[in-house]
């Protein structure tokens, strides 16, 4: 039986006294192309569902693994990535990413024309092997289609599951979910569900990272992300302030990947290491090779002087570290109301029902789920989810009454 608290530290920290609670955030943007592209079962209408599947399916795997009272699924709205591209307009360039250019001086208009200057040799490139192979062009636009399909299905279905949902046009989920994160409360321990290894600067002591993905199906925190990433879970920001993010398009220092960083750093491995020591232990690097008469290593140089490939030039730590850091994430006013009003909010059960949702499983030809007995079976889970949030609807009802 657990010792009561002492009322002298209650007073002082009241929320000692809360029960812990357990939260699970979801990337739905990340997870549904993991489940999209990890199952292409058709329906018997043709129509690709097996990532509507397999998405339920991994959340079910959680429920199953924790007791959870809240959870949130985030999504990248149809223009997210547009308060990044402000910053930095060599932003997801690599995904044929389209942003608008509202607000933006004209310094970084001209910069931006700049970079679409070098970068059209790549995309007329690119333009040119769709020529050549318009099939595989089309496929690409099916593929799309068939993504939008099945996200439509799956929101419409945790709409019935009582998951709490926030979408904003120009915000990604990523910033959603480190906006929780911050302003989650004292007593609250969070899962996030995504396999995009930028949300690990996230973990903590009670925040920790479920990754789907078929190479890692396992929990980052802070006790085993050196053993499995390689270094310390409080120095991810770092690493990618100094050496960029390949899948984001971001550049980094000229010469400095993360097999140097870490080379010649080891302490990221070992404790949290920040910007200003690795630029003062660069600069002893120099003079340490001058004392030799040996000329100093360029990458250090490098890091000294800020040389990057990247657009970002002498400002690239300030750059690069408003873009990736999701403790200060990039939200619109509107999307902080959206989250702040749905945080812990009561969830009205009206118009809620699991009858909806085997209407909508049938209705989307969600094959494996058409049986009574297996529908039953594989939302049993979320039966528990949903009993949790109709009482805790009903009992903050009655205080306002």
């Amino acid at each position: 039986m657990s010792q009561p608290i002492p009322k002298k530290i209650v007073q002082a920290k009241p929320e000692l006294a809360e029960k812990t609670f357990n939260t699970l955030l979801i990337d739905g943007s990340n997870l549904l192309e993991i489940s999209y592209n990890g199952d292409k079962r058709c329906n018997s209408e043709g129509k690709q569902v097996g990532g509507i599947f397999q998405f339920l399916l991994q959340i079910k795997i959680l429920l199953q693994k924790g007791n959870f009272d809240y959870v949130y699924t985030f999504w990248d709205g149809d223009k997210s990535g547009q308060m990044r591209y402000n910053l930095y307009p060599l932003y997801k360039a690599n995904r044929d990413k389209v942003f608008d250019e509202p607000n933006l001086s004209d310094y970084s208009k001209s910069v931006n024309e700049t970079v679409r200057q070098m970068m059209k040799w790549a995309k007329e490139k690119q333009a040119k092997k769709r020529e050549e192979n318009p099939d595989k062009y089309q496929q690409k636009l099916k593929d799309k289609e068939a993504f939008y399909f099945q996200r439509e299905a799956v929101m419409k279905c945790l709409e019935e599951l009582f998951v709490r949902q926030c979408i904003s046009d120009s915000v990604e989920a990523d910033d959603f979910i480190g906006y929780y994160v911050v302003h989650k409360k004292p007593n609250e321990r969070i899962v996030i569900l995504s396999g995009d290894r930028d949300l690990t600067q996230l973990i903590q002591k009670d925040v920790i990272v479920y990754c789907p993905s078929p190479n890692m199906k396992t929990f980052l925190n802070l006790e085993n992300h050196k053993d499995l990433i390689g270094y310390r879970a409080e120095n991810v920001l770092v690493k990618k302030i100094i050496c960029g993010d390949v899948s984001d398009n971001i550049k980094g220092i000229k010469g400095v990947g993360e097999e140097t960083l870490l080379k010649h750093f080891p302490e990221l491995k070992e404790r949290e290491v920040h910007l200003e020591e690795i630029l003062e232990r660069s600069k002893q690097m120099i003079e340490e090779r001058k004392a030799d008469k040996k000329k100093p290593l360029k990458w250090t140089e490098n890091i000294i002087n800020r040389v990057t490939d990247g657009v970002q030039g002498e400002d690239i730590f300030e750059i690069n570290e408003k873009i990736i850091n999701l403790r200060k994430p990039l939200l619109t006013p509107e999307a902080i109301e959206q989250i702040d009003s749905m945080m812990y909010a009561p969830l009205d059960p009206d118009g809620r029902s699991l009858q909806n949702l085997y209407n909508i499983i049938l209705s989307y030809g969600i094959d494996e789920l058409k049986d009574s007995n297996k529908f039953g079976n594989f939302f049993i889970e979320f039966k528990y989810l949903i009993d949790k949030e109709e009482k805790f609807f009903k009992r903050e009802n009655s205080k306002n009454k």
